[in-house]
C-alpha cells in the first residue's frame, strides 16, 4: 500500500472490542499498521440529560448497554453506574480523547438537534489546541454538521450527507470544480445500488485536496479496491484483522 492511507476504527473497532469504550480503542492503537498506513479511531457520541456528552452510538441504551430507555434522559451520574459488553464503562468524550492520544479523532454526533451540537462545540472548546486539530466532527444530520461549523468555524468537519450528494452529481455531470470542498469526505462505497466511490468521485476530491474515507470496509480486497480507486482511508470495525491482512498482501 502506498501512502498515505488511513484506516480508522469504527465505535473504537467494534468488531473486536466492545464499542466505543476506551478499551477497545487502547487495544485497537496497539495494532501495527501495514507499510504506507496510519491508524485513526472513530467515535460515536451522544448528549446526556446533564449536558455531557458519552461515548454511544444508540437514542437508546438496550442494545449496547446493561441499562434501558432513552440516553438523553439519564444523568451523567447513572449512565458511568451502566457497562458495555457487561465490563466497560461508558467513557466520556473527554476520556475518548486523552486514550486516542496523538492519533485523529472522528466525533459522530449522533443527536439530531442544534443543543447537542452547541454541547458538542463548548466541549471541544476545553481541549488542548493539539487536542482539537486532530479532531474530525461527523454528523448524518446535515443541520449539526452546519451548526458546528457556525458555532466553531476553526474545527475541522466531514462533509454533510447533502454535500456528499452534491460531489457525486457534480462529479457524474463533470462539474468537479463546481463541487463543495474543504471537508474530510466520509462516504460508503455504495448506496442503495449506487456506486459512489468512483474513479471520478476520487478524483473530485484529491484534486480539492480533501481526504476521501470509505466505510465500512473489513474486507482486505474492497480496502485495496478502494485505494486503487483514490481512496485515502476506509473504516473498519476489525482494524487489527484487516490491518494483518493488508500485511499479509504487501
Amino acid at each position: 500500500m502506498s501512502s498515505p492511507f488511513t484506516i480508522v476504527a469504527k465505535a473504537g473497532g467494534s468488531g473486536e472490542g466492545a464499542e466505543n469504550t476506551c478499551a477497545a480503542i487502547a487495544a485497537a492503537l496497539t495494532v501495527r499498521p501495514p507499510k504506507g498506513a496510519r491508524l485513526a479511531v472513530e467515535v460515536d457520541v451522544r448528549l446526556s440529560a446533564d449536558g455531557a456528552l458519552v461515548a454511544l452510538h444508540d437514542a437508546t441504551l438496550e442494545r449496547s448497554t446493561d441499562g434501558s430507555g432513552r440516553v438523553r434522559q439519564h444523568s451523567l451520574r447513572r449512565l458511568r453506574e451502566l457497562r458495555v459488553g457487561g465490563a466497560e464503562r461508558i467513557p466520556l468524550l473527554e476520556e475518548v480523547s486523552e486514550q486516542v492520544g496523538e492519533h485523529e479523532l472522528v466525533v459522530e454526533a449522533h443527536d439530531a438537534d442544534v443543543p447537542a451540537a452547541r454541547a458538542l462545540v463548548r466541549c471541544l472548546g476545553r481541549l488542548g489546541a493539539r487536542e482539537r486539530q486532530r479532531m474530525i466532527v461527523a454528523s448524518e444530520h446535515s443541520a449539526v454538521v452546519r451548526a458546528v461549523r457556525s458555532l466553531d468555524p476553526s474545527l475541522r468537519t466531514a462533509a454533510s450527507a447533502r454535500e456528499a450528494w452534491q460531489k457525486l452529481i457534480c462529479a457524474r455531470l463533470g462539474l468537479a470544480r463546481c463541487a463543495p470542498r474543504g471537508y474530510v469526505w466520509m462516504v460508503p462505497a455504495r448506496h442503495r445500488g449506487l456506486e459512489v466511490v468512483t474513479a471520478g468521485f476520487a478524483e473530485s476530491v484529491r484534486r480539492a485536496g480533501d481526504p476521501l474515507w470509505v466505510y465500512v470496509v473489513d474486507d482486505a480486497s474492497e480496502a485495496l479496491r478502494l485505494r486503487a480507486l483514490g481512496a485515502s482511508g476506509c473504516f473498519t470495525t476489525r482494524p487489527r484483522a484487516l490491518c494483518a491482512e493488508l500485511a499479509r498482501r504487501r
